[in-house]
């Protein structure tokens, strides 16, 4: 297992420390910004070219959905995690970058700080599991603190793109894209890409909240929101203490398993 120590940055004391890492604060918001746009981005342009070539009528059949949730995934993450390496590849180092370079310059990333080192072991599979329960007891809390504002509905459905009534193959497309692929590519990009960028430029604690607050916030609905912000902690906490993204993705497709065995096996 490697550490994630690499991600951290240079350990000062007090003020100094405070001051510093305020220095990061337009850095850490051009991530953010950068993450909900191009995350949008994705579903836009892959939306409407399914519009374009098959109606608006393909998404109401789960295999285009599925495919839709696919590409726009890996879209978003190519642009973000990928792009930016080949837009740089043949650059001279002895020319200064234009203002267009450098942008795309603090999106360029690797697989140490995207937490793609080494293979998952049994031990990210234990952290996983006993992640999911203290996230239950957490996340159980955290609602109830929320539940008698009068504008949080507790019980308020997720939409998740998919029927409620699916059989046959259409619920095992609706399996692939809400436990498998949904997974995968949001911690690629939240626990890989934009947590090990601002996990450089901020100490733990500001690091887990900032991406689990737009974690939570880019899932719309003020429930979900508020449990899925639950969830990222204990995922930006997986991340941290492994130093890859393999426990957090295997806890992300526990909870996102049974709430499907819940939805679309017993009708809850």
């Amino acid at each position: 297992m490697q550490s994630s120590i690499s991600l951290k940055p240079r350990k000062e004391k007090g003020l100094q420390s405070f001051f510093n890492q305020a220095k990061n604060l337009p850095l850490i918001i051009y991530y953010l910004a950068s993450t909900f746009s191009i995350s949008f981005l994705g579903e836009i342009i892959v939306g409407y070219a399914i519009i374009y070539t098959l109606g608006y009528d393909a998404f109401k059949t789960p295999v285009i959905t599925t495919l839709y949730t696919a590409l726009a995934y890996i879209l978003a993450f190519i642009i973000l995690a990928i792009l930016p390496s080949l837009i740089l590849k043949n650059h001279d180092p002895k020319k200064k970058l234009n203002w267009v370079q450098k942008l795309f310059n603090l999106w360029k990333t690797d697989k140490k700080t995207l937490g793609l080192i080494d293979l998952p072991t049994s031990l990210d599979i234990l952290l996983s599991l006993l992640s999911f329960f203290l996230y239950v007891i957490v996340s159980g809390l955290i609602l109830d603190l929320f539940k008698n504002l009068p504008w949080f509905q507790v019980n308020q459905v997720q939409d998740v793109g998919f029927s409620r009534y699916l059989v046959g193959f259409d619920r095992i497309f609706a399996f692939i894209s809400l436990v498998i692929l949904a997974p995968i590519f949001e911690e690629l990009i939240f626990r890989g890409w934009l947590y090990g960028k601002i996990r450089k430029k901020v100490s733990l604690v500001p690091a887990i909240l900032i991406v689990s607050i737009l974690f939570g916030v880019m899932h719309g609905q003020w429930n979900v929101g508020v449990n899925v912000f639950a969830l990222s902690l204990f995922l930006c906490g997986l991340r941290e203490f492994t130093g890859t993204i393999y426990a957090s993705i295997l806890l992300h497709m526990i909870k996102n398993g049974l709430a499907f065995y819940f939805m679309y096996v017993l009708g809850f």
